[in-house]
């Protein structure tokens, strides 16, 4: 039996670099990713008012 290893060599040196591209794509959409997930979106909420407590002086009974 007769391999040709000049084309074995050739193929695998073709797969072993596809399998190299698929996983730096792979690391690129995770960093995209994540950096999607960390930059905010738009401009941040309006800071809502603290609640005022009108009837705090209703509270306790005091006597007049």
């Amino acid at each position: 039996m007769f391999a040709d290893y000049s084309h074995i060599a050739a193929e695998s040196e073709r797969h072993r670099a596809e399998l190299i591209a698929d996983a730096e794509n792979f690391r690129l959409a995770r960093l995209a990713s994540r950096g999607r997930r960390s930059t905010p979106r738009g401009d941040p909420p309006p800071p809502v008012p603290p609640a005022r407590n009108h009837e705090a002086e209703r509270r306790y009974a005091v006597s007049r």
